[in-house]
């Protein structure tokens, strides 16, 4: 049985595909199995996975029966995992050949760690920025500190397996490595290793995906909602954060005028845990709280 089991989702991938899978089976590390789920391509992404599976029994291939998405792809994924530790993969990056070497090294009495990722453009070329360029990484076993922002990429993070049973099902509207940062600081923690180990390609379909995202701010407020309830849902009554959890359930659940002040409210009193991911402190850090309480609410 492999230590370490490396999951893949890919979907009409075929450009970038070749390189991440052959970034993964370079890898200094050898004891892993690479569970890899197309979610019914139509290019020749499941052709290109075949290809390097014929060549390498550490590669268990799966083609999906019907489209699941991108976070119940990886729930397939993680629920196939044999490993101790399950370490997750986009389908476009390239990772340095030590990736998992050091994030087992360094993640100890941890349940996940993870590490930082140079931005790079479709050629791989350096932006010259990291993912540590935008947002403060942390280690952490603060729920708070990730249930309005998150500093945990899935292509960056590894976790023990014992988390599994606490993860899944992944609740639909929440990101799936967000989910898992959240649950994995309540039981056990999360550790930041402060190595760029993931070359993160910026390219036009991110770029798509991104707009895309941000175009409706009421769909964006659901999300939120739904997101704050399922950490509030799934945090244990006798966790010291639970109380806060209420607080900012209700305040999101319950629109009433009255209740978006007791928001801000909430903000202002609990900003140091529930802002930390902002690089902005003083002055910037209130007009960025004030900024997304007018822009969500």
């Amino acid at each position: 049985m492999p230590k370490v089991s490396i999951v893949l989702c890919s979907y009409n991938g075929e450009q970038y595909l070749s390189e991440q899978i052959e970034s993964i089976l370079d890898q200094s590390y050898k004891d892993f199995e690479l569970i890899i789920c197309d979610d019914q391509s139509s290019d020749n992404s499941f052709n290109i996975i075949n290809h390097f599976a014929k060549k390498d029994a550490r590669i268990k291939a799966h083609s999906n029966s019907n489209n699941l998405g991108y976070v119940k792809n990886f729930e397939k994924g993680i629920s196939l995992a044999k490993g101790d530790y399950i370490a997750l993969s986009d389908q476009d990056d390239v990772w340095a050949l030590d990736k998992i070497e050091k994030l087992l090294e360094n993640i100890k009495n941890h349940v996940l760690i993870y590490c930082n990722s140079s931005f790079v453009n479709s050629d791989l070329k350096p932006t010259g920025k990291a993912m540590s360029s935008k947002k403060e990484m942390i280690t952490t076993d603060n729920p708070l500190n990730l249930c309005l922002l998150n500093c945990v990429s899935g292509h960056a993070l590894l976790f023990k397996k014992e988390l599994t049973p606490h993860l899944l099902p992944f609740p639909k509207l929440v990101p799936h490595d967000w989910w898992i940062a959240f649950i994995a600081t309540m039981h056990g923690g999360i550790v930041y290793l402060d190595e760029p180990l993931i070359k993160y390609r910026m390219h036009q379909d991110n770029a798509l995906a991104l707009n895309k995202n941000r175009k409706s701010v009421e769909n964006k407020i659901t999300k939120r909602q739904v997101r704050i309830r399922e950490f509030y849902n799934k945090c244990p009554d006798n966790h010291k954060a639970k109380k806060v959890l209420s607080e900012l359930n209700y305040s999101y659940q319950n629109m009433a005028l009255a209740n978006k002040f007791k928001k801000m409210s909430i903000f202002f009193k609990y900003q140091e845990e529930l802002f930390i991911i902002n690089k902005k402190e003083g002055f910037s850090r209130t007009h960025y709280i004030i900024r997304q309480f007018n822009k969500l609410l």
